[in-house]
């Protein structure tokens, strides 16, 4: 993230919520050791950050004269047979 923005406070506020503890359903507050919980609210745009390099880029290369559409993780991949 600090690649792509110089905005202090963006990197401050993911790695806050990076960082956040885990509320049980009884209550209890879990500190989380790495990761983002599934459903997170910073969990979509670290999963199309990621995408943008693991997959995105990764088309690009190996296949370039195949377009693609990507949703979040949803792909569709067009070719012709």
């Amino acid at each position: 993230v600090q690649h792509h923005t110089q905005a202090r406070w963006v990197v401050m506020y993911i790695e806050r919520r990076l960082k956040a503890p885990v509320q049980m359903p009884d209550g209890a507050m879990l500190a989380r050791g790495r990761g983002t919980p599934q459903g997170g609210v910073i969990s979509p745009l670290l999963s199309n950050l990621f995408l943008h390099y693991a997959f995105d880029m990764w088309m690009q290369r190996q296949f370039p004269g195949v377009p693609f559409e990507r949703y979040a993780d949803d792909v569709v991949c067009h070719s012709r047979i």
